[in-house]
């Protein structure tokens, strides 16, 4: 690149980079197609790390209070994480997790009614019959949360008050989880 009358010098570092990210993005697409991939970059905001932290706490507190209303019907000493359906037991995620969950699972939108980062949003256990994993955690506005809860105190399944419609999208995302683990190994 050579100066061009009324250009600004500063700018000429910035232009040689700018074929090597289109080269990449291509690369990566190409790689996609030849393995039988779909090719899906991350188009969402990355949240940061107070938020994602603060996401994993809430659900960590939540968990640790639900094992607690949940825990006596446990025999003592028994290994078993299951009583009556419902999965008492530690959660088995990590904080990187979160980020995975909310910005390639989720997009950063609550799964039940679309809503964006704007509202605050949650993870809850999809099925409470199955562990804290990142292929039964859906990311939840508190409202659309809070109206899990109830249905699941009012049903015994919090799923239940949730439209067929929205409810089969959810467990579409949440089989694709279950591949993308598939395919790290």
């Amino acid at each position: 690149f050579g100066a061009v009358d009324n250009m600004r010098v500063r700018v000429l570092p910035v232009l040689g980079t700018m074929p090597a990210i289109m080269g990449q993005a291509m690369a990566a697409t190409t790689l996609c197609e030849l393995g039988g991939k779909p090719f899906s970059p991350v188009g969402a905001e990355r949240v940061g790390r107070n938020v994602r932290h603060r996401l994993y706490q809430h659900l960590k507190n939540r968990e640790k209070k639900f094992e607690e209303r949940h825990r006596p019907a446990l025999k003592e000493g028994s290994d078993n994480y299951t009583t009556n359906g419902i999965y008492v037991g530690p959660i088995q995620i990590d904080p990187d997790d979160v980020e995975y969950l909310m910005a390639e699972l989720w997009k950063n939108r609550c799964a039940l009614s679309g809503e964006r980062l704007g509202t605050v949003l949650e993870l809850h256990r999809w099925d409470v019959g199955r562990p804290a994993t990142p292929n039964n955690l859906v990311l939840m506005s508190v409202k659309s949360a809070q109206k899990f809860e109830r249905d699941f105190d009012e049903l015994g399944d919090g799923r239940e008050g949730v439209d067929a419609e929205v409810r089969r999208k959810v467990d579409a995302r949440l089989a694709m989880c279950i591949l993308d683990a598939e395919d790290e190994y």
